[in-house]
């Protein structure tokens, strides 16, 4: 087939692009690709980060054209004429915030219903949005043929919005490419300048407040017998900055700490084969992208039950769920690791996972969904 992906990839950062460039990667196996990329993704004024684009000196990019313009409708227009001499046999859409509706939604109805219209939704509604974006969501679902989301939870919301929608469930695969993911703990710690004997609890990503960063801090005044624990929390920091600062100078008996930055893709692994657990306390979520670089670099993790965070996670093999909003929660599952005589009682559960959660596995479903939904 020919297939059209509609959404950003590098010199873009962050994990919508990278899963866009390592998908359009697998389905170029079997299906000729191309991507329409933005010249402008989020206007600087919206953009609560440092800097959109991907300075790491290891670049995870696919050919594109840059031809989006997130706030310029002639540059819809001209895509969507892109889009359309190109003859694809389905235009793909990642979609994952109403601000991009009006330049989906554009694209979509240019295009026409005789191109099947899909969506891969990173998010259905945003985590905290309002009723108007999800009365502007109906409109772009209105406009997409199927739809493959990453949560069962995603597809109950879907649903809400569109009832007779056409869908896929499939779990987020493996972050599968960053470098580094069988360095050694003793080597990724060195390098990292971490100390080599402590037990460290990871906290990996932007840091938002519904990520919930505060319980992951909280839980470690519960967590003071024991031994040489650290509580680490990596990633660059959109809003509270001053608050988080704040707790962790609270927090003197704990040895706790945040590095407050994008970590470029020649450091993830680091981070994550350095950590002996990582932690994802979060309030609200549909899926995440660190559950799948945790278990690409054989790491098992501790995740609140909200959104799909549960659905990829074999509790007691693979990690541990524990309720949200509950710090006491969060300590006992990190206790109760640090706790067990050998961590490698993971190894097996972590295994079973990566097998669950390939490329190849997500790309023939896609497949599958793009032929129910194609015109006779």
């Amino acid at each position: 087939m020919k297939l059209a992906f509609v959404g950003p990839v590098h010199p873009y950062r962050g994990g919508i692009a990278q899963f866009n460039a390592r998908l359009v990667s697998e389905m170029s196996i079997k299906d000729d690709c191309l991507i329409i990329n933005f010249s402008r993704l989020y206007p600087d004024f919206l953009f609560p980060g440092k800097t959109q684009f991907d300075k790491s000196a290891i670049q995870f990019g696919y050919p594109a054209e840059r031809l989006i313009d997130s706030i310029n409708p002639l540059s819809w227009r001209k895509a969507s004429h892109g889009l359309k001499s190109w003859k694809p046999d389905a235009v793909i859409f990642h979609y994952w915030h109403p601000f991009f509706i009006p330049a989906y939604t554009s694209i979509a109805r240019s295009i026409g219903a005789d191109i099947p219209r899909v969506a891969i939704c990173h998010n259905i509604t945003p985590h905290e949005g309002t009723a108007f974006q999800k009365i502007l969501t109906r409109y772009l679902l209105s406009n997409i043929d199927g739809f493959m989301v990453h949560a069962k939870s995603e597809g109950v919301d879907l649903l809400r919005l569109k009832s007779t929608a056409i869908f896929k469930s499939a779990f987020h695969p493996l972050y599968d490419n960053f470098p580094g993911q069988d360095i050694s703990r003793k080597d990724a710690r060195y390098k990292l300048n971490i100390e080599p004997n402590c037990k460290l609890a990871l906290y990996f990503g932007l840091i938002r407040p519904y990520k919930g960063v505060d319980l992951f801090f909280e839980a470690s005044k519960h967590l003071l017998d024991i031994p040489d624990l650290k509580m680490l929390a990596v990633g660059e920091v959109y809003g509270g900055k001053s608050i988080l600062e704040n707790q962790i100078k609270s927090l003197a008996q704990v040895r706790a700490e945040f590095i407050d930055r994008y970590i470029p893709n020649e450091e993830v692994s680091l981070y994550f084969r350095a950590s002996d657990l990582v932690v994802l306390p979060y309030r609200s979520a549909t899926q995440s992208g660190v559950v799948p670089i945790a278990y690409a670099c054989n790491r098992p993790v501790v995740v609140t039950d909200v959104g799909g965070l549960s659905e990829v996670v074999s509790d007691g093999e693979s990690g541990y769920i524990v309720p949200p909003n509950d710090v006491l929660a969060i300590a006992g599952a990190i206790r109760k690791f640090f706790n067990l005589q050998n961590s490698n009682d993971f190894n097996v559960g972590l295994a079973d996972m990566r097998k669950k959660l390939s490329w190849s596995r997500y790309g023939e479903l896609l497949r599958e969904l793009i032929t129910e939904v194609r015109k006779p």
